[in-house]
């Protein structure tokens, strides 16, 4: 999707999954985002460190790591037993923790 905040265009990629994303859909991303002129986001529970790296350092992109799968509100019986019964990181909660947010409109502030 794109996304605009001060007139900063971003296309964002948001990938709520236990395993990362596929390399060839990254690199189609950031792709996609150059031939639209758009900055790279990605909001993702994890990335590897070297794709992190890239993202930022050579495409200019921010990443937006969450270390938990997020589960839809009114499921958090479900995400409760599969996080005692499996241990996998994943949580329900009523919205995101306001320093999550923060860390991109922190990163954006600095970049206007």
């Amino acid at each position: 999707m794109i996304v605009e905040r001060d007139e900063e265009a971003y296309g964002v990629e948001v990938k709520n999954t236990l395993t990362y994303i596929d390399r060839e859909d990254f690199e189609v991303k950031i792709k996609l985002c150059e031939q639209l002129g758009v900055t790279p986001v990605f909001a993702v529970r994890m990335l590897p460190t070297t794709w992190f790296r890239e993202l930022v350092n050579e495409v200019g992109g921010f990443g937006l790591i969450f270390k938990w799968q997020l589960y839809p509100f009114g499921h958090k019986s479900v995400a409760d037993e599969v996080r005692a019964k499996l241990g996998l990181p994943v949580d329900c909660p009523v919205s995101l923790e306001e320093g999550t947010m923060d860390r991109f409109v922190n990163w954006h502030d600095k970049r206007v």
